[in-house]
């Protein structure tokens, strides 16, 4: 196992415990709501989700939300809060873009939060996530704490 999903793995029990990443995913979450119109009739996808900061703000307004990420631990997490608040419309996924995995599904919105300054090589996951956005479809990643829109 390669040593940042396993630090991200340990990481996972105390990550919501930093008021700070807490803070940034509710802005980013909120730029995200100004930003893309989300609707109930929506499935989105939240890659890199972590222990799902911005997927959890976000399930309210639409159909269903997948969180992905290549940290078990992380969606560990995730899935306990699911389990927690008892929300039929989240799931998680694990996905490892560095074995040759292909995303699966077909989704109206992917969101991204600080998760790209983790990837390798940007221009395959890209190809990826056009190949599952439905015709019309929304990618909008936070990069730097920012929200880019790209249709």
């Amino acid at each position: 196992m390669d040593t940042t999903k396993r630090d991200f793995d340990t990481a996972a029990a105390t990550w919501d415990a930093n008021p700070r990443r807490v803070e940034l995913a509710r802005d980013i979450a909120n730029a995200i709501k100004e930003t893309v119109t989300l609707g109930p009739a929506m499935d989105i996808m939240d890659f890199g989700c972590g222990t799902g900061l911005l997927t959890l703000s976000l399930h309210s307004l639409v159909r269903s939300v997948t969180g992905v990420d290549s940290s078990q631990g992380m969606l560990d997490a995730l899935t306990a809060k699911i389990r927690e608040h008892e929300l039929a419309n989240v799931e998680t996924q694990y996905f490892d873009l560095e074995q040759g995995e292909e995303l699966k599904g077909s989704y109206d919105a992917i969101v991204s939060a600080m998760t790209f300054h983790h990837i390798k090589e940007i221009r395959p996951l890209l190809r990826q996530f056009y190949k599952i956005l439905a015709p019309g479809g929304v990618l909008g990643v936070a990069v730097n704490g920012q929200v880019k829109r790209d249709q």
